[in-house]
């Protein structure tokens, strides 16, 4: 395309300004959809990966009930708890296709106030997990522990204490507690009507792992239980298989699905399952983007042809002047083209900055089941985004180019002067 043309299409869409700039806003807001509904799709996909891989195990055992809640209850901390009887752990430790085997024990307590944001006005609560610490570590090896000003001696509890909790990084960041400090928990035990409160002994702060892990206070299994009155029960049984695929999957399912208390949960079967449960908000976003789409393709289309009236008689000049059709053709679909590239650009641009805004707002509306971003926009995605406008632009400005380059230059000047 001539170099020439540049010029006098910029010069053109500046002639009216503030329609140009609706236009792109237009096109702009479309892009701004697709690239956050990309950027949720890709990020959403993410997020479950890296929550499932770091819960360290590849089968999860629990008490009979919604895979959904058990996934959110070791993803993100759920409160929908069923407990399994604990000589369940006893049963199964020994089947030989498994590698690795941990127990676990989740509680929710009502913490008191004293987050940095914290209302004393109302209840808040905390997820206590209790563990064993050596099975449960070598499932997570990346467990470390914060060091510094205020964390150093950092270490795990001793499996008979019954007042010493490890903290996950967020939670002692919003708790502002450090390693010798206090923790206050209360905790309302199986069975009774009054609360009891505990005071335990902070013995250590995780770093940072972007899971589940950094809201949690971690405790030895036993005297978590003690203190919810369920002193032979467990929540779930964490596990990895020698050989993990699906042959293995379903004999081991098939193996311990004879427990009438249990349901074996694989963690690909929780993936699946919480992908699918956003299947519906994907579908109704994308519609929305398609939407946005047609109104800034109308949009550009419109704002196009009313340009081409306005300069019937210039268009007219230029054909008598020797413009051939062709020339007129690549004006007006440059003009086009450089307003879908404007409107993509501000809207990419708009999406990356108010990336977190979206985020905070699908978390508002729904329960996802997973820590951590959400939306995750990549210059691949922006870079979609941007060929899909310029696409926009392709088809939105054939119609008026066509238009424009069809004029017969009497003509034309003749209606122009009119």
């Amino acid at each position: 395309m001539p170099t020439r043309y540049l010029g006098l299409a910029l010069k053109n869409l500046k002639r009216r300004p503030v329609r140009t700039a609706l236009t792109a806003a237009g096109v702009g807001l479309a892009v701004a959809v697709a690239v956050s509904l990309g950027g949720f799709v890709l990020g959403y996909r993410q997020a479950i990966d890296k929550s499932i891989e770091m819960l360290g195990f590849q089968v999860m055992i629990m008490a009979k009930g919604c895979p959904y809640e058990a996934a959110t209850l070791m993803l993100k901390g759920g409160t929908g708890l069923l407990y399994l009887p604990s000589d369940t752990y006893r049963k199964v430790k020994d089947d030989p296709g498994i590698e690795a085997i941990t127990p676990i024990f989740v509680g929710i307590a009502q913490k008191e106030a004293g987050g940095v944001r914290d209302d004393a006005s109302q209840k808040t609560f905390t997820v206590l997990d209790g563990i064993d610490v050596p099975s449960f570590v070598a499932m997570k090896p990346w467990l470390k522990f914060k060091s510094g000003a205020g964390y150093s001696g950092g270490k795990w509890f001793d499996p008979a204490s019954k007042d010493e909790v490890v903290l996950g990084y967020e939670l002692a960041e919003y708790e502002q507690r450090k390693v010798g400090d206090s923790y206050y928990a209360t905790v309302t035990p199986f069975g009774k009507t009054d609360p009891v409160r505990h005071e335990f002994k902070v013995v250590g702060v995780l770093e940072r792992t972007g899971t589940q892990d950094d809201g949690t206070v971690f405790l030895p299994i036993d005297a978590a239980r003690d203190a919810f009155n369920r002193p032979k029960q467990l929540t779930i049984l964490g596990l990895k298989l020698k050989e993990f695929n699906a042959a293995n999957m379903r004999e081991f399912e098939n193996k311990w699905l004879k427990l009438p208390e249990v349901q074996v949960v694989s963690l690909q079967q929780v993936k699946t399952t919480l992908v699918s449960l956003v299947g519906t908000a994907q579908t109704m976003i994308a519609a929305v983007a398609v939407i946005a789409v047609i109104v800034a393709l109308i949009g550009v289309v419109n704002t196009i042809l009313m340009s081409v009236y306005e300069r019937t008689g210039e268009i007219g000049v230029m054909k008598a002047l020797g413009a051939r059709r062709g020339d007129i053709f690549e004006l007006i679909w440059l003009e086009t083209l450089m307003i879908c590239l404007l409107g993509s650009i501000v809207g990419s641009i708009g999406a990356w900055v108010g990336a977190g805004l979206v985020e905070k707002a699908i978390k508002s509306l729904a329960d996802l089941g997973v820590s951590g971003s959400i939306v995750r926009i990549t210059p691949g995605v922006i870079g979609w985004a941007i060929s899909g406008s310029l696409a926009l632009g392709f088809f939105a400005g054939l119609y008026p180019a066509w238009r424009a380059a069809s004029m017969r230059p009497v003509d034309a000047i003749g209606e122009g002067a009119a």
